[in-house]
Formats: structure tokens, C-alpha cells, sequence
């Protein structure tokens, strides 16, 4: 069945192929017989999959469930800003918003470069390209798929509901996180396109072209990766906001090399020779890793709480892996090969260019161990058929072998940033004590300071190596990281100081960026180490209002609880407010109210009086047998005519229909104060999520503790034998992290803000 949207799509994928025979025909035959169409045709393309994404939410706001992927994913109890959401909870969905911003993004590049230049052209060659690509993914995987495709249904069936969201996606990041991470993904494909063309045409300008889109890129993809790690963080079972889980691991690798890009970029703008290699194999890496974060997510081989499970699209990005993969490395040894032989002075190992290599094979290190660690259980599965892990604790891996990474890094930050010929021997004088101090430190003993947590029932089972990393104190990390602070300080002072706004502003900016890094590691280090738990409290019910010690200093009182629908309910018929307001109205009528049961009277001789309660208001209905048994909270549809001689109107049933009254979602929540030697340090509500997708705790989170910028965390499981169990965590330093997230969004919109002057290359 050929639906509107998959007409849509169709039409986009003719019109893209169109323009890039048009391109083809200009830039081989030179042929212009096309080529005043082919602007027109990509806005056209963008201007389709626009309607196309505004004709799924429509279906989704509507609740049109003769579409298999709105009846997955929405349901008519869900708030509409979970409907609107909801168009990206699945993988159809992801397809269709990831290859709608590849052409907003093809149209812009139409609309700025005007198709003027070779470089240009070839970079949207390749641009339609990849985002023909991937409307033929979204069209196997189509999004506008009707139910009446499925064997098992029936023409002309219309399902009553759709099957709603999972728990855990009902969540305000679940709004925002996945189109930051999609967005970012597509944004990426005009670099990679611009360097693929230098790679192989050496056309300058591919770096000036692609700049402000890298750095989009990177400022959308850290947003999401960090958006994902506070959605991680209030919604319970995702291990906090950082647990290497293989979904949010495969998004960081792209963001590592791609900050290796941005990196070598820097000075590759200043010296056309250098990284002229790097810097494009760079770009091009980054574009195919993220395809790679997109397979891990569809595979459904990688054991991840964000896994959407098998696609039939998985063997189409990994053939697109192999293309760009296989054609970024020809491309990139056929360029090195043709390099130039330099003669020049050989400056030492101490010069910047050396530092930035080190600079560069450090985040290529950190990207190779996320790659490693996600990759390998995998490969030995599908190679060997058993199962094995990284580590015993898989998040060990991660840890133990990035640490002494990161403290390279942030050595080589701090010598590089402020970098000078002329003070370079007292500079490496700095660096080498540093160095120093961070190896003696990590022999300091402490209770629990360690790389690995030595507590952890893992801890016996690790290899020696593991042990013996794992044995070093953090405390070690200190010393590079003050190193690197001190440098960022001295860095931006120098451009506190100039006078030329434009410079000024790019140097501040980068000087957040750098600081931001400083910031999420001491909240990530300190929150990590130094979290407070206990596990086993619960509550009674009775002991509501009543301050209870849970040990260890602390209390918690239980304000208030109470279980609600998530969305307002709806009663058929007439509102009982309005019965009540004017019964002569309806005096010799039949009348339908509806209601929840919340007060049953047996009355001797006369039957049971049952009393209905809507949003409006209550009214009592008379049944005629006396040992009628109807549960509180049962909904009831009651068509009846009122009976006189009573003071207020009671209705006599003709009809009664039962209702479900509770809904998908049922919201659990408790009210609750925390106590810390009888002095509060925090309140909130924690809450419990239980719906048809399974359910989601979200914790109780005071950021008011002082202490190292630290919150109050409260989880709550869910009333359970007439208690409320709960979990209680004093976070310190947390907001450090994010903190840094912020500063990390204000330093790069500040550098993207100072758009270096066109030269007029592309």
C-alpha cells in the first residue's frame, strides 16, 4: 500500500538523484542543460521531507494508528508533548529526521556557495549522495507504514489505542536528546564531504568550507552526549550520567576524533602544509564512526538499555561503512604518497606541530580504547559464538585505560596552549615537574580515592594489570589538571588584553571551552568517588509526617504520597456539576454521567446507594440489589432517569457500562524531606512511572547541598507492601559536571560567533 509519506519520499529521492545528474553533467561535461535546476530541486528535496516530518506528527498528535509506527510509539493518554516526541522514539522515525536535516543542510550550502566553484560542487555531489542514501533507508524503513501491510490485520481495522511509550522515555531530555544526537550526525556530512573532495583534488578552501558545519557538529553532538548523561541521571537504571554503556560510548568516539579535527584544523587554517593529511583523514573517520554509532544502536547486537534491537537496515550502514571507509583510506595514502618532500629545519621533538601530534594520537588512543571496549565482546560473539566481557565490571576497561590518557592530555594542554620558541626550555622545566608530581602521587593511599573501586565485588576478579592501574590514586590527576587550569588562566588573560573584539572573543571563547573540560572532570572525579548510599530504607505508610532516622546521621520524612493517571481523565456524558446545577433539565430524561466509584451505602430494603465521582463533582446512582460488590475506583458509565424524593438528585440506572478509569501511565510520587543531623538539606518529590512499556523511576534531585556543589538524590521504587522503599544518595561535586556542560556551549557558540571573513574560495 503506497501511502502519502512514502510518495513523499519517493519523489525526494527522484528530485535528489536529478540534481546530482545536473551537478555530474557541469562539473564533468561541463553541461549546463541542468544545472540552473539544481538549486531549486534540493530546496524542493528539503521542502518535501519537511512536509513529510510535519505529515508524521501530524499522524502522531491525531493518533492516526493505522500507521504502524504511530501506534508503536504514541497512545491517546500520552501528553501531547510525548506525542510530539514520540516521532523519533523509533528507528524510522531517526531515519526520517536525520535525512531531512542532511538536505535543510544541502540546501544551505546551495543557497551560500550558489554551486560556484569545483569545490563547491563536489562537496554537494557527494552531500546528495549520502542523502540519497539514506532516504532509501528510511524508505525500507519506512515510518509511514500502514497496518494494513501486516498480514494479521484486517482491512478497514482500526486499533482502539496505540501501544504508548516506554516509562523511561517519559522524561523532558527524551525531548531533547535524540534530535540533538541525529542533528549532529547530519551535520557532519558536509566536512566529510569537503574532505573527501580535497583528498582528491587537493582544491583549497575544503577547511574554510566546512568549518562553521564542524563546529556545529561538535557543539550539537557534545550537548546531546552530555543531555544524555542528565537524562541518565534522573531517570533511574542508567548507571548515572556516565556508565560507558555502548550507545553513549559509540557517540563519544565520533566526538573524540572529531575534536582531533578540530584541533589539527587550527593549524592547518595557519600552515596549509600541516595536518594536510590528518586533518581531512580526520573529518572523514569522524563521519564514518558515527555511521558506526548509528549500526550499534540498530544492530541489536550490543547489550545497551538504549538499543532499538534488528533492523533490516543494519547491512546498508555497514556497506556504507565499507564505501567511505575504503575511500577514505585510498584517498588518504594516495595523498600522502603525493606529499611534497619538506626541507626544512628540523626543529627538535619540542615544537607545537610535534605537541598537536602527540595532541591528536591521545585522542585517537582515548577513541580506540570507547571503540575497543564496545567492539571486541561483539566481534568475538559473531566470530566464536560465546559471550565475554571487556572486564569483569565492563566500565573498569574504560576507566582503567583512559585515566593515565587523560592525565597525557591534559599535560599536553597545558605545555601546548601557551606554547613559545622563545621559552621553551622553561616551559619543559614546568612540565616535567608536573609530571613528576602526578607519578608520585599516584602511590598516595587513601580509604577509597582509587582509579578502581577497590569495595566493588569486581574488584577480585580483575587481571594484575587491571589491579595494578586500578591501585593508583586519583589524587594523581590533580596536578595535571591545576598544570592545565593555570595555562587556560595565563591564555586568556593574554586576550583579555587586546583590543580587536573579534580576537578577543574567539580566544575567551576557546578559554571556556578548555576550562569546561577542567570542570566536567572534577565533577565526574569527586561525584564518582565520593557518593554517599544507602539502599534499604523503607517507609511505612503510617509514618507519614513523622521524621524517621535511616542511619548514618540522616533522616527523611514522608510529606505526602499519592498515585495519579498522567494525563487529565475524560468521563462520557454529561458532567455531574452540571447535573446537579439544574436537575429540572433534565427531569423525565434519561441522563449519562460517569464517574469514578468512591462511596458505596447499603440502604435495608432499598438497595445500595453508590456514589460516582468526575472532575466536577459527585452524585449518588441507586442500585436495586443490596449485596452488590463494586471496588473503589471502578469506572462507571451510569444512563438512567432521576428519582424524586430525595434532597439531592440520585439517579436510577437503565444502562451501566464499566471503564477503564486508571489509563496507560499511573504516576506514583512521594513528597519527601531529608534530614542530616536534624538539619534539612533537601525536599522534593521522587516518583515511579508505570506504564504499558514497562515503568521508570525518576529520583528526587536537590541540587541545594552546598557542599562541592553536591544534591540530595532520592529514588523511589514504588509503593510495595505497604511501604515505600527508597534509595538514598548524597552526590557531591555533581554540578561541577554540569557546569562544565554550560561552559562547553558558551565557549564554542562564542568561537562559532567570530565567523573568519570569506576568502572567496569556494
Amino acid at each position: 500500500m503506497l501511502t502519502l509519506g512514502n510518495v513523499i519520499l519517493y519523489a525526494s529521492l527522484a528530485i535528489s538523484v536529478a540534481a546530482i545528474a545536473g551537478l555530474l553533467l557541469k562539473d564533468l561535461k561541463n553541461n549546463n542543460i541542468l544545472n540552473r535546476l539544481v538549486t531549486p530541486a534540493i530546496i524542493a528535496v528539503a521542502g518535501l521531507l519537511t512536509f513529510a516530518y510535519l505529515l508524521l506528527t501530524y499522524y502522531f498528535v491525531t493518533g492516526d494508528f493505522t500507521y504502524e509506527y504511530v501506534w508503536q510509539y504514541s497512545s491517546r493518554d500520552l501528553p501531547l508533548i510525548y506525542k510530539l516526541s514520540g516521532t523519533w522514539a523509533g528507528q524510522p522515525g531517526t531515519y526520517l529526521l536525520w535525512v531531512w536535516v542532511i538536505f535543510l543542510s544541502a540546501a544551505w550550502l546551495a543557497q551560500t556557495t550558489k554551486h560556484a566553484t569545483p569545490l563547491a560542487r563536489r562537496t554537494q555531489i557527494i552531500t546528495l549522495a549520502i542523502g540519497a542514501y539514506f532516504i532509501v533507508l528510511t524508505l525500507i524503513q519506512t515510518p509511514f507504514q500502514s497496518i494494513y501491510e501486516l498480514a494479521e490485520v484486517p482491512l478497514g481495522f482500526v486499533p482502539p489505542d496505540g501501544s504508548g511509550l516506554n516509562a523511561l522515555l517519559i522524561n523532558f531530555w527524551m525531548i531533547v536528546h535524540p534530535p540533538l544526537m541525529f542533528i549532529g550526525y547530519a551535520t557532519m556530512t558536509i566536512p566529510f564531504a569537503a574532505a573527501i573532495v580535497y583528498l582528491l583534488t587537493k582544491e583549497d578552501g575544503w577547511e574554510e568550507l566546512g568549518r562553521q558545519w564542524a563546529r556545529f557538529t561538535w557543539l550539537i553532538l557534545g550537548m546531546g552526549i552530555a543531555v544524555g548523561g542528565v537524562w541518565a541521571y534522573v531517570v533511574l537504571g542508567w548507571g548515572g550520567f556516565w556508565a560507558w554503556d555502548p550507545v553513549e560510548t559509540a557517540s563519544f568516539i565520533p566526538w573524540l576524533t572529531l575534536t582531533g579535527f578540530m584541533h589539527a584544523a587550527a593549524l592547518h587554517r595557519k600552515n596549509k602544509t600541516t595536518f594536510s593529511v590528518a586533518a581531512p583523514i580526520l573529518a572523514a573517520v569522524t563521519f564514518i564512526l558515527i555511521i558506526y554509532a548509528a549500526i550499534v544502536v540498530r544492530s541489536g547486537l550490543f547489550n545497551s538499555v538504549h538499543a532499538f534491537g534488528d533492523t533490516s537496515t543494519g547491512t546498508l550502514l555497514i556497506d556504507l561503512i565499507l564505501i567511505t571507509g575504503a575511500v577514505s583510506l585510498i584517498l588518504g595514502m594516495k595523498r600522502y604518497l603525493e606529499e611534497p618532500e619538506k626541507i626544512e629545519e628540523d626543529p627538535g621533538f619540542w615544537s607545537k606541530t610535534n605537541i598537536f601530534y602527540i595532541t591528536l594520537l591521545l585522542f585517537a588512543i582515548l577513541a580506540f580504547i570507547s571503540f575497543w571496549g564496545i567492539t571486541y565482546p561483539v566481534f568475538i560473539q559473531l566470530t566464536q559464538g560465546i559471550k565475554v566481557n571487556v572486564a569483569s565490571d565492563t566500565k573498569n576497561f574504560f576507566n582503567v585505560w583512559s585515566y593515565p590518557f587523560t592525565i597525557l592530555l591534559l599535560l599536553a594542554l597545558g605545555f601546548c596552549l601557551n606554547y613559545k620558541e622563545s621559552k621553551k626550555e622553561a616551559q619543559k622545566k614546568t612540565l616535567f615537574i608536573v609530571a613528576g608530581l602526578s607519578i608520585i602521587s599516584m602511590f598516595l593511599r587513601t580509604d577509597t580515592f582509587y582509579v578502581l573501586d577497590h569495595s566493588s565485588p569486581f574488584w577480585t576478579n580483575e587481571p594484575p594489570i587491571y589491579k595494578m592501574i586500578g591501585s593508583i590514586s586519583v589524587i594523581s590527576i590533580f596536578p595535571s589538571m591545576i598544570y592545565a587550569t593555570a595555562a587556560i588562566l595565563q591564555y586568556c588573560s593574554g586576550y583579555l588584553k587586546l583590543s580587536n573584539m573579534r580576537v578577543k572573543i574567539k580566544g575567551i571563547g576557546i578559554a571556556i571551552i578548555h576550562i569546561a573540560v577542567i570542570f566536567t572532570l572534577i565533577g565526574a572525579i569527586i561525584s564518582s568517588n565520593f557518593t554517599y548510599t544507602n539502599e534499604r530504607i523503607n517507609m511505612p505508610l503510617e509514618a507519614k509526617g513523622i521524621l524517621l532516622n535511616v542511619g548514618d546521621g540522616y533522616g527523611i520524612k514522608v510529606v505526602d504520597f499519592s498515585t495519579r493517571s498522567l494525563t487529565e481523565e475524560t468521563y462520557p456524558g454529561t458532567a455531574i456539576a452540571d447535573v446537579l446545577a439544574d436537575p429540572s433539565s433534565v427531569e423525565g430524561k434519561t441522563v449519562t454521567i460517569s464517574g469514578k466509584i468512591t462511596n458505596t451505602n447499603p440502604i435495608e430494603g432499598h438497595g445500595t446507594l453508590v456514589e460516582l465521582t468526575d472532575k466536577s463533582g459527585s452524585m449518588w446512582v441507586v442500585f436495586q440489589s443490596e449485596n452488590i460488590t463494586l471496588p473503589e475506583n471502578l469506572g462507571l458509565t451510569v444512563t438512567g432517569s432521576i428519582l424524586s424524593g430525595f434532597d439531592n438528585p440520585v439517579l436510577s440506572p437503565i444502562e451501566v457500562d464499566e471503564f477503564d478509569t486508571s489509563g496507560k501511565y499511573q504516576l506514583q510520587s512521594v513528597q519527601l524531606e531529608v534530614y542530616q543531623n536534624d538539619r534539612k538539606i533537601g525536599s522534593g518529590a521522587a516518583e515511579y512511572l508505570q506504564g504499558k512499556g514497562g515503568s521508570g523511576t525518576f529520583p528526587m534531585i536537590d541540587p541545594s547541598l552546598t557542599l562541592l556543589g553536591g544534591d540530595v538524590y532520592v529514588i523511589f521504587q514504588g509503593i510495595s507492601g505497604g511501604t515505600l522503599p527508597l534509595t538514598l544518595k548524597i552526590v557531591p561535586a555533581v554540578n561541577f559536571a554540569w557546569i562544565g556542560i554550560i561552559l562547553f556551549a558558551v565557549g564554542i557558540i562564542m568561537v562559532m560567533a567570530v565567523k573568519s571573513k570569506p576568502k572567496g574560495r569556494y
